[in-house]
């Protein structure tokens, strides 16, 4: 696996020295059109069905209103103090996910809510700019240097949600405010200021973590002293010893030491990077985020795709990455806003790059640990998902990980499918309906199937004429392509660079692509605290778990079971299929009474998976 991590990243750079040289300050709008121009363009998705549409509808049917209705989004600024330091934040997260709802749904119910939610938000907003929850002799402006404090926090998301919303629904009210965020901001830590790091928590990680969201201001504004602020607060990030991500990461250096290794605000810093490099066309910036999501990739990464933490001397809190062997399953934990900007993480890299690998991993997230966070009664969210645990601690109340979780649904839902070299790619077989535009044919395309249940996929074209081109789609992870066909006939399907298979065709209205994929079965191994050894495994792009509870005494099938990486045949032979229903993937662990299903469907208030199990080293 790591050698292609390597392989694939030495792709990536070779692709990014291919199409961007190092730019100056000066070249930065020329870098920056360029750059777009050869990114991976989103084509809007209108429907989502099978797993993923299940789980959206949860969401929007179920969550979104009882966040919204629940009059705990706008309580804290419209009668400061909120209830708590960071209750600021949630009202950014939820216009962020719900504007996205909106886009696909274009429920007026919807529409009106958001609005209102706007307009309230705005309506809080003091002369000078300020638009938090805190009173005034503890708001940033006025405590610069309050470590612990999340003012800046809260802001962040005010201008991550309400940028995202003025996005789709322009309005010059709502530039107006963020720039006021903006400029308060600039005076309190621009250059000549106060240390921005100085402020927050974990050597000032948590204030950098605003990084992203000034730099989505000046993309809308095109200011300047955003730009000039976003790279002030680089400036003072390298100046903190504590802190200094970029002379990190850049040194190829762990990321369990930066900010104490604060996994989530560690990669929403890494997206502030991401969206720099935009911005500048300044390699240091994207070598910063590709450095980052190196090490987190091949280090701090479950089987199950979530980025896993825990609580060490030489670490903040259970929260943080931790050395690699320091792994255990009883003891790490994934935070579901880690898991969320891990994904985003990926789809902003795999926009940039078209790489099938970064879109691998945002799925692989996504259909893994993300679900599994998630309750099926449409409210409850876990704050933290384990690999190995009793019961899941699903929880009904309003907290960031349940804020963040339905931002990863909507984001992966809007790169379900788009465009790249001229190519219509096909980024996931998740049931869906797509829009088309002109260029191939217009009309939609609707993807039939059940994945990531079952291995068959039909593309089906509802195209409004005949044209050609290529269509490019990617085998998941743990899947081989068995065979592609148009309209019943097999096709020849080349794999491209960037790891998408391709088929150019003159397609035609009713045409359909069939594709069949092969599952595979995979043993995954992971060495942890005191050289020990687990095993766990996978099935196609699900992973697979046992279900546990307290009562429950557990059996060591691997115990005594030497592992060899290079032969894993000899441990997969211990496994067999059940042929049971689509959604009741199972297999049995000869010998024993131990039932391995997909690792979303296990866990309840009273009952947990058990993803790895102890080998003999």
């Amino acid at each position: 696996m790591k050698t292609f991590i390597s392989l694939g990243l030495f792709l990536a750079i070779l692709f990014f020295n291919q199409f961007y040289n190092s730019h100056d300050r000066s070249s930065g709008d020329n870098s920056k059109k360029e750059i777009i121009n050869n990114k991976w363009q989103l084509i809007n998705t209108i429907e989502e069905n099978g797993l993923l549409g299940e789980r959206l509808d949860l969401w929007r049917d179920k969550r979104l209103w009882f966040v919204a209705d629940s009059g705990f989004l706008l309580s804290g600024f419209e009668s400061r103090p909120g209830v708590h330091p960071w209750q600021g934040e949630h009202v950014g997260k939820w216009l962020h996910a719900a504007t996205l709802a909106y886009e696909v749904t274009e429920d007026e119910k919807l529409k009106k809510e958001l609005d209102n939610t706007v307009e309230r938000l705005l309506a809080t907003q003091l002369h000078n700019g300020y638009m938090g929850t805190y009173i005034e002799d503890k708001r940033f402006y006025v405590k610069p240097e309050a470590f612990g404090g999340w003012d800046i926090w809260t802001h962040r998301y005010n201008l991550y949600g309400l940028l995202t919303y003025e996005k789709f629904h322009p309005d010059e009210s709502i530039v107006d405010a963020c720039k006021k965020m903006g400029d308060l901001l600039i005076e309190t830590f621009g250059e000549g200021k106060t240390d921005i790091t100085k402020y927050g928590t974990r050597k000032g990680i948590s204030s950098t973590h605003l990084l992203e969201s000034i730099v989505m201001l000046y993309e809308r504004t095109l200011d300047e002293k955003y730009l000039n602020f976003a790279e002030q607060i680089v400036f003072w990030s390298e100046q903190n010893p504590g802190l200094r991500l970029m002379d990190a990461m850049l040194k190829n250096e762990s990321v369990v030491f930066p900010g104490e290794g604060k996994a989530y605000q560690l990669m929403a810093n890494l997206l502030g990077y991401y969206r720099l490099y935009l911005c500048t066309g300044n390699d240091n910036y994207l070598q910063t985020a590709l450095n980052g999501w190196k090490d987190i990739k091949e280090n701090h990464i479950l089987v199950t795709g979530g980025p896993w933490s825990r609580k060490m001397p030489y670490n903040g809190n259970r929260e943080c990455f931790a050395k690699p062997e320091d792994f255990e399953p009883g003891l790490v934990v994934v935070e579901n806003c880690c898991t969320v900007t891990w994904i985003q993480l990926n789809l902003h890299l795999f926009e940039l790059t078209g790489l099938a690998m970064y879109a691998e991993e945002a799925e692989k997230a996504l259909f893994n640990h993300l679900l599994g966070a998630q309750h099926v009664n449409g409210i409850d969210w876990c704050y933290f998902t384990p690999p190995n645990e009793k019961t899941r601690a699903f929880e009904p109340g309003i907290s960031c990980c349940a804020s963040s979780g339905p931002r990863a649904l909507e984001m992966f839902s809007g790169h379900l499918a788009g465009e790249i070299e001229n190519h219509l790619s096909i980024n996931s077989f998740s049931p869906s309906t797509i829009v088309l535009p002109g260029k191939f044919g217009g009309g939609k395309i609707n993807i039939k199937g059940n994945f990531p249940y079952t291995s068959t996929t039909h593309i089906c074209f509802e195209t409004d004429q005949i044209k050609e081109f290529t269509i490019e789609f990617r085998s998941p992870l743990g899947t081989t392509l068995t065979h592609a066909k148009i309209n019943g006939k097999k096709v020849k399907a080349e794999k491209n660079d960037r790891g998408f298979f391709q088929i150019k065709n003159k397609w035609k209205p009713g045409d359909i692509l069939s594709i069949e994929l092969d599952y595979q079965l995979e043993l995954h191994v992971q060495t942890g605290e005191k050289g020990k050894k687990w095993v766990a495994f996978s099935y196609g792009p699900l992973v697979l778990s046992q279900e546990t509870n307290k009562d429950m005494q557990l059996e060591g099938p691997f115990k005594d079971v030497k592992i060899d990486i290079n032969e894993p045949g000899k441990i997969l032979e211990m496994l067999s299929k059940s042929e049971q229903d689509h959604s009741d993937i199972t297999f049995t662990i000869n010998g024993t009474r131990i039932k391995l299903v997909p690792y979303h469907l296990v866990g309840s208030r009273v009952s947990g998976p058990r993803t790895y199990f102890e080998c003999s080293n």
